[in-house]
């Protein structure tokens, strides 16, 4: 299918695929990281083992985005160990991978130093607020500050006015927007545009009730999905049958867009905000898009605006310099630098923000180290477990789980 794709699209473009560590990453001057070690079947183990002691088990908050960040940190420090030796020297990783705040803080802190951190929710989200003004996203100026998943927009400026007062008090953020996980007066007190993720912080106990209503967890079903998109896909040869292959694989990315949180909030997600696939459509906001442009500025000097997750380097004062974070940058040749405040956010965020970054920091370690003190310090204080015995309970059976992936742990 990846051949065909490119004969079709880019005939002009020379590639290669390989398993050969070194030869993918040879003298390259860009590499994207994005693996789930441990496949389909350990994100369902890992909700699945939370959800028996009573927490949320969502793969990039809590105890479920520790138990990913378990498989996920050791084969990414393995990967860009052969990056330092074997890349161009002045080489960007664009890390996908999941928790892609914890994992890029890792990173960063073993001295990959080109690694950053991607994640298309921000992005995603603001095209959605484009969408109200019937504008583009590229027509606003934004200030995000947080963490990946856990970051709050505070400030929206189109034409260089502030209008994030105006948008919080427009009913059709509501409606039309992933705001609709969140009550109007909640948005209001806080004065900001939230992450939907702040969901399993702000709901917690109602996010948790959904999860167990529904019977199933967002990796067994998107587990199925991909099942049946496989099979479906298998029928048919990509040479001869192409067209037919990319309307099959755009059905199951719809019915996967189509029903995201909706389990674990109950909420439908208006026909709106689901991403369409269409591969003549040039990406924006996904993924692949914030990549691109990154790119674009690095061999251009196309000066931009993004979000991505990097060092704090000053940015706020109430976070230490190394603290990776979710921020608004300005990206040109010489890379990526987080923008200038103010940055100004009720203290209630404040604190939520440091609480998790110090498990951040504290998990990023133990997991390096090994450090089964350190792991249980982190898991202790992370809102959404918040129990000493319970992070003892938790971290004892997923280390027996993924002995494989942890054999130097002592329990």
């Amino acid at each position: 299918m990846v051949r065909e794709i490119f004969a079709r699209m880019a005939p002009f473009v020379k590639y290669i695929c390989t398993t050969d560590e070194k030869e993918a990453v040879g003298k390259a001057d860009f590499i994207i990281t994005t693996i789930r070690a441990g496949k389909e079947e350990s994100r369902i183990i890992d909700e699945r083992v939370a959800l028996k002691h009573g927490v949320i088990g969502q793969e990039t908050t809590g105890v479920g985005g520790f138990a990913m960040a378990l498989r996920s940190i050791p084969t990414l420090l393995h990967y860009c160990e052969l990056i330092r030796r074997y890349a161009n020297p002045n080489v960007m990783v664009f890390n996908f991978t999941n928790p892609a705040g914890l994992v890029t803080q890792a990173l960063r802190d073993q001295g990959y130093s080109f690694v950053y951190g991607i994640c298309d929710a921000p992005s995603g989200f603001l095209r959605q607020v484009a969408g109200l003004y019937k504008a583009e996203a590229s027509d606003f100026q934004v200030h995000l500050i947080g963490l990946n998943h856990l970051s709050y927009f505070t400030s929206v400026k189109k034409d260089n006015a502030e209008i994030l007062s105006e948008i919080l008090k427009n009913p059709r953020l509501y409606e039309q927007t992933d705001m609709r996980y969140f009550e109007p007066k909640l948005a209001q007190h806080m004065g900001c545009m939230l992450n939907e993720y702040f969901y399993y912080f702000y709901y917690r106990e109602k996010a948790l009730e959904n999860i167990k209503r529904t019977g199933e967890t967002r990796g067994e079903r998107i587990k199925k999905i991909n099942d049946n998109m496989l099979q479906e896909l298998s029928k048919y040869n990509a040479k001869t049958d192409f067209d037919k292959m990319l309307e099959i694989y755009s059905k199951y990315i719809y019915m996967r867009e189509s029903n995201y949180m909706e389990g674990e909030t109950s909420v439908s997600r208006d026909n709106i905000c689901i991403p369409k696939f269409d591969l003549k459509t040039k990406d924006e906001g996904g993924y692949a898009g914030v990549t691109l442009a990154l790119m674009r500025a690095k061999i251009t000097g196309e000066e931009g605006e993004m979000i991505l997750c990097m060092p704090n380097q000053g940015t706020v004062d109430w976070l230490e310099d190394t603290d990776v974070i979710e921020v608004s940058c300005h990206i040109s040749k010489k890379g990526a630098a987080p923008k200038s405040g103010p940055y100004i956010l009720p203290e209630s965020a404040k604190q939520l923000i440091c609480t998790v970054k110090y498990y951040e920091r504290m998990a990023a370690q133990a997991i390096v180290e090994q450090n089964t003190g350190k792991a249980v310090e982190a898991l202790m204080v992370h809102p959404l477990v918040n129990s000493y015995s319970l992070a003892e309970e938790l971290l004892k059976e997923y280390l027996e789980v993924y002995r494989d992936y942890t054999g130097g742990w002592k329990i």
